[in-house]
């Protein structure tokens, strides 16, 4: 008996140190193919199998990443926000179904309740351009969640549509939610999450700054590519970010925490495990969210499909178990916290260098559950449009040749192809953005999205009878295209006929 156990014993240990050196090979592979830089965490069956990291905390300096390497967790703070307002719900502080506007008087949306807000179905508007009138007349101005509700008020901001009818991923609801916690708690978010999360999942490491500009000393630098046809990683520092708002706000409730792989597997155990919120008001959160018509909301990442709930992406696939998760982005990092409730596996994933985080993580879930699985490969947009703007033409179609030939040599999508065409033909680079919607056409032939582009990148380029064709045969794939037709009575027209 006592062999038979010993047995067992060295055949899990055996196995679980197997899977711990097989997700510390793919890992170092994606580092020396320049495809992830941060720190993994990996669990299996409740235990964590990975915990390592992957290149530099500072390229410039060849500083290392470490255990206490400190990240911005961009947008799995979310997750954060959401589990706050649920444990003011828990201990009768607030209702989610009331208004908003309960707790926020001045809310000028009195038909918003708090629950639109963390399932991002309440309309409201965008921070993109919603500020742009008050950052122009007070340049010096950092943003806040306090601006919020005033510039709503002063602008009379109408609804994108109405609250709880659509689904539309939004910063500002989080931003909201952060107030009302405040609101409702009497002190800051920082301090509540302090005190109601942080300290009970025993999260030593983790923060939410009053600047979210200035850096800890542990905090990792960011690093991304300045176009989309660069393969050098540059300092977020010498980029800058496409969005005024970006540079000009100091936002909380919707990114901004900063944390360690580590902490964050602390908070995924204690969070999944009933220490800081309870099994009721988690299950609310993970529940994918119906929109007034009684459909569920629905969008697709990676080729995945996917729900939302509060805070929480979820899989609608269940083959596999209940998979939950949020990702976050913002310039030059990329984050995931993913958990399968049914398997008791989760997945954290830190990345300071701009890596695509759903197809490795989506690896991962592959390699951890002992299914197939396919280790990411380089972007071929971005390689190919390298070739064009350093003039090796010849190479880039060479490039796109084998690619045809074998389509699992690289990665490549319509939408890499898209934003890299456009990205020339918006810096004046017509040759450029030609040859890389030609090559788009090649290896998306069915896309009329792709031929509509490539025809609007010829009339711009002053080549309007072949726009004429693009937008024909984009039509012809989706007789709905109302843009090209609507284009095409244009270049008739300039074209005299």
């Amino acid at each position: 008996m006592k062999n038979r156990l010993f047995l067992l014993l060295l055949t899990v240990l055996f196995t679980n140190t197997l899977s711990a050196q097989e997700l510390n090979d793919f890992f170092t592979k994606l580092y020396e193919k320049n495809l992830f830089n941060g720190s993994a965490a990996v669990s299996k069956s409740g235990k964590t199998i990975l915990f390592s990291n992957y290149g530099f905390s500072n390229i410039e300096k060849r500083e290392k990443i470490t255990n206490q390497s400190q990240f911005p967790i961009a947008s799995i703070t979310k997750t954060f926000t959401a589990t706050a307002i649920l444990q003011l719900q828990q201990r009768g502080k607030l209702n989610i179904k009331e208004p908003v506007q309960k707790y926020l008087p001045d809310f000028p949306y009195p038909n918003i309740t708090i629950k639109q807000l963390l399932s991002n179905t309440s309309g409201l508007a965008q921070e993109y351009t919603l500020f742009d009138t008050i950052i122009k007349e007070q340049p010096e101005k950092i943003i806040s969640n306090q601006d919020i509700i005033p510039t709503f008020i002063r602008f009379k901001t109408q609804l994108s549509f109405p609250s709880g009818s659509k689904w539309d991923y939004n910063n500002i609801n989080f931003c909201l939610a952060g107030l009302i916690i405040e609101k409702v708690s009497g002190i800051s978010y920082a301090k509540y999450l302090e005190k109601n999360i942080f300290k009970p999942a025993k999260m030593k490491n983790s923060f939410v700054p009053l600047d979210r500009k200035i850096k800890s000393k542990k905090q990792v630098e960011l690093y991304t590519y300045p176009n989309f046809y660069s393969t050098e990683l540059a300092n977020t520092k010498t980029v800058k970010d496409p969005y005024l708002i970006s540079e000009k706000s100091n936002f909380y409730g919707n990114g901004g925490i900063v944390s360690t792989a580590l902490d964050l597997e602390k908070y995924r155990k204690a969070l999944f495990s009933y220490k800081i919120l309870d099994k009721k008001e988690l299950d609310e959160a993970l529940t994918s969210t119906k929109l007034n018509d009684g459909k569920t909301v629905s969008y697709i990442i990676d080729g995945k499909e996917i729900s939302y709930g509060l805070g929480w992406g979820m899989y609608t696939d269940e083959s596999e178990g209940k998979i939950v998760f949020h990702d976050g982005f913002i310039t030059g990092m990329t984050s995931i916290l993913l958990h399968n409730i049914t398997k008791n596996q989760g997945i954290i994933l830190l990345s300071n260098s701009a890596s695509s985080i759903f197809p490795i993580s989506n690896a991962v879930l592959n390699l951890i559950n002992d299914k197939p699985y396919t280790i990411p490969v380089q972007n071929l947009s971005r390689i190919y449009g390298n070739l064009i703007e350093s003039g090796n033409r010849q190479k880039a179609n060479e490039l796109i040749q084998e690619y045809l030939k074998n389509p699992n040599s690289y990665e490549a999508s319509e939408r890499d192809f898209n934003r890299l065409g456009y990205q020339f033909l918006r810096l004046q680079k017509c040759d450029n953005a030609l040859q890389t919607f030609h090559s788009a056409t090649l290896i998306f032939p069915k896309s009329w999205n792709m031929y509509d582009s490539y025809g609007e990148t010829l009339h711009q380029c002053g080549k309007k009878d072949e726009a004429v064709k693009m937008y024909q045969t984009s039509i012809e794939l989706n007789p709905e295209n109302e843009n090209g037709k609507q284009m095409l009575l244009k270049i008739e027209k300039e074209l005299g006929k």
